[in-house]
This record gives C-alpha cells, structure tokens and sequence, in this order.
C-alpha cells in the first residue's frame, strides 16, 4: 500500500521490517493502521526525530492509498496521531509529501507550513556510462570493505551539508544495524573512492532487484576533496552496476537548494520525475 501510495520510492516488506527493527528505544515511535474489512488503506507513523540531539523535534508520515483518496482518510489518521505528539511534547514536527493538492490541503489545514522543497528525477541506469578513472582514485563496492567505520564518518560530515537537512548525527553502532550488509544498500552497487588510499567519497543505493528499481540514498564527497568531480564518477560507475543487477529505473530526490547535486544528476541524464514537499509545524510549549 505504501508503496502505491509513493512511486517515487522503494517500499518492500523486508526493507519495513528492517526499518521498523532498528528504530531506537527513545523515538518513542507510534504506528497506526487504517483497515476497511481485510484491507489495509492507509498508515501513519509519529515519532521523536532520533538523529537529533534536542528531544524536542519529531516526525510525522501519512500514507494513503491512491485508490481510497479523497473520503478523509488521512484527515482521521493526521487526527489519530495528535494524542501522541502531545504526549511527545515536541517543538517542532515535520513530514513530507508529494507536492499534490490533497497533501498540501492536509498539512496546511493542521498547521504546517511548507519549509523545503526536492526535486525528484530518474534515469535509465543502462544509458549511464561510467567515466574514466584518474589516476590516483580507486573505486571499491561497499561488499570488499569490512570495517563500517570510515564510512560512517563519512556519512556524518557530509550529511552536515546538505541543504535543509535536520539529520545531526547517530551513532556506529545504530548506523551500523540501519545500514552496513542490510536491505536498505546494495553492498555491489553502492561505492567508495579512495584517493591516494584515503576514503574521499561515497554514494549510496538501494535496488529492489524482482521490480528493477533503484534509489539513491546519498552521494557525498569529504570538504577537502570536493571540486574534483567525485561524486559525478562514482554515481557513474553505481548507476552502470545497478544496470548489471537489473535496474532499469534509477530514482533520486535532491533538495531544490542543492545546485552543486543536481548539476550532477544533470550530467547523468536524470530526468524530472515528481517532487517532493518538506511541512514543518512549530509548537510552543510552556
């Protein structure tokens, strides 16, 4: 259901139940289900937002089925979901959502206001060809490393950078369980360059191999290595692998702010694909 609900996304009942195992203790997540007789039409999800330091920010996620939109299913569910944020006591939620007319009605009428906006593009992966190695760099596939560490830190400074971005940091061992040999990344696909023998760069996909999808989770390229087209050979060589693994859609979303990104994505033959709405609501608390 989810899953129709968001085609600019991977959404499989392995990666949910990966995702939903490894949700940290002090997220205090909620799950709620709406069923009409033996059907599952739609789900919401509210929850601290755990890779943040202040307790006090959350997350909200509302999926309706296509196919029953329109009769106030997702009010209810926004409705169902109250209760909790009060017993949170958040200052600040947010949530995303396709950018349509019905998810900005929902979010505006209960008090969220639009505070970023991604583009979402696709490609071809078999249209994609990898460029040149220079001399000096060494791609490697994230299934020939063995120690995740590098690599989370990696994570940890680039995502610092990316425009309207609330991440802040987790830590090894949860970053770990979430991503390092798990459904979330294509251990083949997903690549490190190393230049000179440092870690440089990374970027990160997920391919749900019986449909022929990816999605790119991240590309990011260390401060002291940028300017050097990075993250352009990398996603290069990705994309060529997915191909390899039976990928023939490649999906990304990149905030809008994020020129130096799109102008990669751009190069690699990226096409729009829909786009995506980040809603914030702030609360005051005594």
């Amino acid at each position: 259901m989810r899953q129709r609900a968001w085609p600019d996304a991977i959404v499989t009942a392995e990666g949910m139940r990966h995702f939903l195992e490894n949700v940290p203790d002090r997220a205090e997540m909620r799950l709620l289900a709406w069923e009409e007789g033996d059907e599952l039409v739609g789900w919401a999800t509210v929850a601290r937002a755990w890779w943040m330091a202040d307790t006090t920010h959350g997350h909200v996620s509302i999926a309706v089925d296509p196919a029953h939109r329109g009769r106030g299913i997702g009010g209810q569910l926004a409705d169902a979901i109250e209760p909790h944020l009060s017993a949170l006591r958040l200052v600040t939620t947010r949530g995303d959502s396709l950018d349509e007319p019905g998810a900005r009605a929902l979010a505006s009428g209960r008090g969220y206001r639009e505070v970023g906006s991604s583009s979402v593009s696709a490609v071809d992966p078999a249209t994609v060809e990898p460029l040149r190695v220079p001399e000096g760099v060494r791609i490697v596939p994230f299934a020939e490393l063995d120690d995740p560490e590098p690599i989370w830190r990696l994570d940890m400074e680039v995502s610092q950078d990316i425009p309207n971005e609330t991440f802040e940091s987790i830590p090894l061992e949860e970053w770990t369980s979430d991503y390092w040999r798990s459904p979330i990344l294509d251990d083949d696909a997903s690549m490190a360059a190393f230049v000179d023998g440092r870690l440089a760069a990374i970027t990160l996909i997920r391919i749900d191999r019986p449909s022929g999808r990816a999605q790119n989770n991240l590309a990011g390229t260390l401060r002291e290595f940028r300017g050097r087209g990075l993250a352009t050979l990398l996603k290069s060589h990705s994309l060529r692998r997915a191909a390899e693994l039976g990928a023939t859609i490649a999906i990304t979303d990149n905030e809008e702010a994020n020129a130096p990104m799109l102008a990669v994505n751009t190069r690699l033959g990226y096409r729009p694909f829909a786009r995506r709405l980040t809603w914030e609501r702030v609360t005051t608390r005594p």
